[in-house]
């Protein structure tokens, strides 16, 4: 499965799960959005570092691409004059 889906529906569960137990413990309004915000962030930043690794490379890797394919047409360019 694409890393970066699988990273954004974790992200999606880790909030859902915050806000239920927020929820769940009485917290309503703006302060259950705050702190379950809070909660899924600090949660992801321990639970998700294999999957937010497996996203890092993949995108590091579009853009050597990318980068690559400029030198080359850069190289080309020189080479023609």
């Amino acid at each position: 499965m694409n890393p970066f889906i699988t990273y954004t529906l974790a992200r999606l569960g880790l909030l859902a799960l915050t806000l239920g137990f927020g929820y769940l413990f009485g917290l309503r309004g703006p302060l259950l959005i705050i702190l379950g915000f809070l909660g899924s962030g600090l949660l992801s930043l321990v639970l998700l570092n294999n999957q937010r690794s497996q996203l890092g490379g993949r995108i590091s890797g579009y853009f050597s691409r990318i980068n690559q394919k400029l030198d080359d047409n850069t190289r080309k360019e020189d080479f023609d004059e």
